[in-house]
């Protein structure tokens, strides 16, 4: 076996040991992996955002949803035509407003008298006739 000569320290150390890669600056890390999640997220936000409000809206126009300010006119506007046909109403016709309304059981009471009269036995037998 022959030995292989030694070579000199300067010139292991060098082979040993490889060298370090540079460290990139905070900088350069920023933006090449902060700036980009950065405008991501914020972009993402903004797209979400615009959908959900988009979303809204078009559930209030199908449902027919306003606003109460909008909802408050509308009402308003809707009572005042209201209330100028009833007093045309009130200034043309005989309006009496103490007249009693039946209540349910007087009406099937009055239409069964009504039913008992109409078939009497004498005034059915005529129809026979």
């Amino acid at each position: 076996r022959t030995k292989k000569p030694k070579p000199n320290n300067a010139t292991t150390t060098s082979l040993r040991t490889p060298m370090q890669p540079q460290q990139p600056s905070s900088l350069h890390l920023f933006v090449r992996a902060g700036l980009p999640f950065l405008l991501f997220s914020i972009g993402a936000s903004l797209v979400l955002k615009s959908a959900v409000e988009g979303k809204n809206a078009e559930r209030e126009k199908s449902s027919g949803l306003v606003s109460k300010s909008e909802r408050r006119a509308q009402l308003d506007a809707e009572r005042d035509n209201m209330m100028e046909k009833l007093n045309k109403r009130i200034k043309t016709v005989d309006f009496d407003n103490t007249k009693r309304i039946e209540r349910p059981e007087e009406i099937l009471e009055r239409r069964k008298k009504e039913r008992e009269d109409r078939n009497r036995w004498y005034k059915r037998t005529w129809r026979w006739v």
